[in-house]
């Protein structure tokens, strides 16, 4: 079956922006509605480049929301600096579409600003069990990406430290990621402690 024509879209917005991907995962039967979700996977060059992932798939679907009205179209990003090795590489593939099917799977959006915890660490992000979901913080990076359909919202899921979530308690979403711009590189992990 070929993909919806938003899929299309953001596959093409996606491929404008950052190129031909490098390799790419599928993730079959998710949770309905999602029949199918990838994760397109851009390598990094070299150890000040990043690792970048994002999906398409979750833009299918309005995401449920909590009063009952369609809760947008989003797709997730995750950047991770430095070359990784084919292990990490899946495994945050695997997190990432995990992620993705989380507005289905608890019957509730996600977008800017919220944090999502984990059982267990990231790959490749020790000490980090939660990731907050950040807006561009560039010029270069886009807020949303236009289709035929409506905007598909992009949001980036940066890994944050136990620490870091407790800040984030404490502020306004837009003060805390600021203030976690200003203290760090979000594509790496946390310092530790």
């Amino acid at each position: 079956m070929p993909a919806p024509p938003i899929l299309r879209d953001v596959f093409h917005a996606l491929r404008a922006e950052w190129g031909p991907e490098d390799d790419g995962l599928t993730f079959d039967e998710g949770p309905p509605p999602l029949e199918r979700l990838d994760v397109m996977l851009y390598r990094a060059g070299g150890p000040a480049d990043v690792t970048a992932f994002a999906t398409i798939g979750m833009a299918a679907h309005p995401m449920p929301s909590r009063d009952g009205a369609p809760g947008g179209r989003a797709e997730l990003r995750l950047l991770r600096r430095g070359p990784l090795g084919p292990g990490d590489e899946h495994a945050l593939a695997v997190r990432l579409a995990n992620l993705a099917a989380y507005p289905w799977t608890r019957g509730e959006p996600l977008g800017w600003g919220e944090m999502v915890g984990f059982d267990d660490d990231l790959p490749a992000f020790p000490g980090c069990r939660r990731v907050f979901l950040a807006g561009p913080w560039t010029r270069e990076q886009p807020a949303t990406v236009p289709t035929g359909v409506e905007p598909v919202r992009v949001l980036t899921a940066v890994p944050i430290s136990e620490a870091e979530r407790e800040a984030a308690l404490a502020a306004r979403p837009e003060d805390f990621f600021a203030s976690l711009l200003d203290t760090r590189d979000v594509c790496a992990p946390p310092p530790r402690h």
